[in-house]
């Protein structure tokens, strides 16, 4: 019985932690600012910066009134692969059949670097976990490796690309 209410006080106090929540430094300058944004009605966002259009949800997850509802999945790096071929071959994804892993560099481009669990702007891309996202580059010197961006803290890792992660898929703005 004592171990069930220790258990129970602290899942309690772990659901009221800030350490669960998003922690900005709103004075420094934004690397990721909402008005680089454009916004879509069906759940993606161009990057004016970049121009690329990127899917506002994490793969799982799905955009409905303004904003991501749903699970997000993970995949193993080859079967990301797998998924994005599927999903242009099929339907598709806002009436648009070219979607990508973003390059490593790609995917640090949209981290927020003054902000951290996760290290992204949740305006734009809302409920988006403080989690791995893999990135479509391998890495050079090691054969079953590939990056990712962990987005606790925006920090980028090369992976086992037998591991699961997130993803967020990718298209080159026309």
């Amino acid at each position: 019985m004592f171990f069930r209410k220790l258990f129970l006080a602290t899942l309690l106090v772990s659901l009221g932690s800030p350490l669960w929540a998003q922690d900005c430094h709103l004075e420094a300058r934004a690397s990721t600012p909402t008005e680089r944004f454009k916004v879509h009605a069906d759940g993606t966002i161009t990057d004016t910066k970049t121009r690329l259009t990127w899917m506002r949800c994490s793969v799982g997850m799905h955009w409905k009134d303004g904003n991501c509802v749903d699970v997000a999945v993970q995949y193993e790096w080859k079967d990301a692969g797998r998924f994005i071929t599927r999903l242009n071959d099929d339907e598709g994804y806002a009436g648009y059949k070219d979607w990508r892993l973003p390059t490593l560099k790609e995917l640090e481009e949209i981290v927020e670097h003054r902000c951290i669990n996760p290290a992204i702007n949740l305006e734009v891309f809302p409920a988006t976990l403080p989690s791995g996202y893999w990135s479509s580059t391998p890495d050079k010197d090691y054969k079953k490796g590939a990056w990712l961006v962990f987005f606790l803290h925006g920090k980028s890792y090369m992976g086992n690309v037998q591991q699961a992660w997130k993803l967020r898929l990718v298209r080159d703005a026309q």
